[in-house]
């Protein structure tokens, strides 16, 4: 009997311990960043930046952030704006592990989170109107902060929490997309705000001006992205006949368009002009203007009083964070970390052989062992009957 419960614990261990056996975390290759969903989105306007990287077998975590760049930009161009991400999303626990140098030697320009030292090169933003996932953030939060006069309002999307599937704030969508804004994603707008300057403006005749947006730096260290800036130039007490560049047309802009783009409008006595770095325009007046026209650079896009940007915050697996925002106004920076997957090494398939070769070999033992016994016991009884018929 001993011997059996022997045999029996050992096929237990050997089956319970591939279960304990230590596995190497990996990630999974999100296929939606280069097939269909990743280009659409990226033609729509939405960006796409780093979150870390999920089962990086390195403690460094700026090594772990480096992983994340060059996994992100061997599938996927950051924004229409520029190839290089600039976004990256931080997890707060880790902060004492990165700086804002290595930030900007990985390049890096916009976080979600405040790092010391600071630098002037990198803009930390905070999710002031919190989340889209419904029973978190209410139309009356988010009217407040319009209210208030808040320039940049930021918001975090996540599709899933861990298996639970997360479900938006219908209500609070719909406040926000009626809203007149310009809607707009983290890179995008913190290149504006890096690259706004005004324009030359040449006005020797004074029904035509000759407008050129001379930029000859986006940055001290060229990580923002060459994007359209808007100027608006008042009391010009004339009409726009036609705003051309190298002889075609430009964009006619409403008041509420609300993505970046080359354009212009005429707003009463003002024309808002909207233009890239090193592009210059050809404007003619039906009549003379106002040599006294001054000119303002806007501080958003289509001088726009409020910016609204959504960060899709872990994003491992597009499809899922995206297939709810199908057809609305707002703009994502989709933060991107790969999907951890539980690799095994090569003790679980050692073991599995081991199993499968030990477990009929303790079988055939045993059955034999068992037909031993009751041969045994067999002649035992013969023996009492014999005895019995003796008696």
């Amino acid at each position: 009997m001993l011997t059996r419960r022997v045999v029996a614990l050992t096929l237990l261990g050997l089956l319970i311990l591939p279960l304990c056996a230590p596995v190497t975390a990996e990630w999974e290759e999100d296929t939606w960043l280069t097939i269909i969903i990743g280009p659409e989105r990226l033609e729509l306007g939405d960006e796409f930046g780093c979150h870390g990287m999920a089962g990086s077998e390195t403690s460094d975590y700026e090594l772990e952030i480096s992983q994340c760049r060059d996994y992100l930009t061997e599938r996927i161009n950051a924004s229409k704006w520029g190839v290089n991400p600039i976004s990256l999303g931080i997890d707060s626990e880790r902060l004492d592990e990165i700086d804002s140098e290595a930030i900007i030697s990985a390049g890096f320009a916009v976080l979600d989170q405040q790092i010391y030292p600071l630098n002037s090169e990198i803009e930390n933003l905070s999710y002031n109107g919190g989340s889209l996932e419904k029973n978190r953030q209410t139309v009356e939060d988010f009217q407040a902060l319009i209210e208030d006069g808040v320039p940049m309002i930021n918001f975090y999307w996540l599709a899933r929490d861990h298996d639970v599937v997360v479900r938006p704030n219908s209500e609070l969508v719909t406040s926000i997309e009626s809203t007149t804004a310009w809607f707009s994603t983290w890179g995008e707008h913190a290149s504006y705000q890096a690259t706004k300057s005004q324009f030359s403006l040449d006005n020797s005749s004074s029904d035509s001006w000759l407008v050129t947006f001379e930029s000859d730096s986006i940055s001290s260290t060229g990580v923002y992205w060459a994007v359209p800036i808007t100027n608006k130039f008042s009391n010009i007490n004339a009409d726009v006949v036609s705003v051309n560049y190298d002889d075609i047309a430009l964009d006619e802009l409403e008041i509420n368009s609300p993505h970046l783009q080359t354009g212009w409008r005429q707003e009463n006595n003002s024309l808002i002009l909207s233009l890239m770095p090193g592009q210059q325009v050809s404007i003619v007046f039906d009549t003379s203007t106002n040599p006294d026209t001054s000119q303002q650079t806007c501080d958003r896009f289509n001088c726009h009083t409020v910016a609204i940007t959504v960060a899709g915050i872990h994003t491992d697996d597009l499809f899922d964070w995206s297939k709810r925002w199908t057809d609305t106004p707002m703009r994502f920076t989709w933060l991107v970390e790969p999907r951890e997957v539980a690799q095994y090494g090569w003790i679980l398939p050692t073991l599995a052989v081991i199993v499968a070769l030990c477990a009929p070999v303790a079988i055939i033992w045993l059955v034999k062992n068992d037909r031993r016994v009751q041969q045994a016991v067999a002649v035992l009884d013969t023996l009492d009957n014999l005895k019995f018929e003796e008696e």
